[in-house]
């Protein structure tokens, strides 16, 4: 059903396991190295030999270990949703930089030093960094670790190799570990299990929630047959699962590379074939929000909820009012 463009060849070639294996053989060295470095950054931090900066303000930290969408920006807009409207989100922006369209309060900037000095600026109260464990320059009261079940399954190797971006001991240095989109309580507890070396970090596990098809304008749209879906998204076949699982045909789906986004004559052209096929243009809410004129486009909402140890959730919500205060 997937129909991927040129732009993911790469990954298409990954499939075949001969040359995967080879590919992970050549790159064990730099993987190595890459290791051996990221050991010495995070020593020199925790020796003082390298200083880190202590904001003004709160900062909460949603990030990953791993490359790649693992839930952290889903998750940012739910923790949002329980604090004040001076609530900002601190991003480093990547690529179409849909970030700032998709949240209220947002301050795009690579020196997150320098960012959190604008959020404070702009009158923030508290700052929760989309993304960011591995920025080890900005002091964090609370860190956040979400990681996917695509993630753990691939494994701890590090890059090039794998997928790993920082060392697997930060899990240990976190204060909540987040497993996203689990849609059964045996799948969270399996790969809950699958973590349990990491003894200081409370989990909990969240599952997403279908809130409907809506036009540009926040329009509801019932009766949704058929759907030609668009997505630069990581997990594309997460959102067509989901759209299928409403009774919806998906008679195509056109992938962007993550965070891609389409020119003007690109997606006029898209929205022809669906026409053409009677059906609706559909795509994520993230994806969307960079399309504001077309009108014809439907954003399929999707909301994550947390449905495992709850009470953790609870948690992570009175520890960040303390801070407030």
């Amino acid at each position: 059903m997937l129909k991927r463009n040129a732009l993911l060849t790469f990954e298409t070639l990954l499939r075949d396991k001969v040359l995967r294996e080879k590919i992970s053989f050549l790159l064990t060295p730099i993987s190595f190295l890459f290791g051996s470095f990221l050991k010495l950054r995070h020593f020199f931090y925790k020796k003082g030999l390298f200083s880190s900066y202590k904001a003004e303000l709160p900062v909460i930290c949603v990030g990953s270990i791993f490359v790649g969408g693992s839930g952290k920006t889903p998750f940012v807009r739910l923790i949002l949703q329980y604090l004040p409207k001076e609530a900002f989100v601190l991003t480093r922006g990547y690529k179409a930089l849909d970030e700032p369209l998709f949240f209220e309060n947002c301050v795009v900037e690579k020196n997150r030093v320098k960012g959190a000095t604008e959020c404070l600026e702009k009158g923030a109260k508290i700052i929760i960094m989309d993304d960011g464990l591995q920025h080890l320059r900005l002091k964090k009261d609370v860190k956040i670790a979400v990681l996917s079940q695509e993630q753990l399954e691939k494994g701890w190797n590090l890059l090039p190799r794998g997928s790993l971006r920082d060392i697997p001991q930060v899990l240990e240095e976190v204060d909540y570990i987040v497993l996203h989109e689990m849609e059964t309580q045996i799948e969270y507890l399996k790969a809950k299990s699958s973590l349990k070396s990491f003894q200081k970090p409370l989990f909990l596990g969240t599952k997403p929630t279908f809130l409907g098809f809506f036009t540009m304008d926040g329009h509801r749209v019932e009766n949704v047959k058929k759907a030609f879906l668009v997505s630069g998204i990581s997990r594309p076949h997460r959102f067509e699962k989901i759209v299928h699982e409403q009774g919806v045909e998906v008679i195509d789906h056109f992938l962007l590379e993550d965070h891609g986004i389409l020119s003007f004559q690109e997606l006029e052209s898209l929205l022809q074939r669906a026409q053409k096929l009677n059906a609706f243009l559909v795509m994520t809410e993230k994806d969307a929000v960079k399309y504001p004129y077309f009108e014809e486009v439907l954003q399929a909402k999707i909301e994550t909820r947390v449905a495992y140890d709850n009470e953790n959730f609870l948690n992570l919500i009175g520890r960040i009012n303390e801070a407030l205060d």
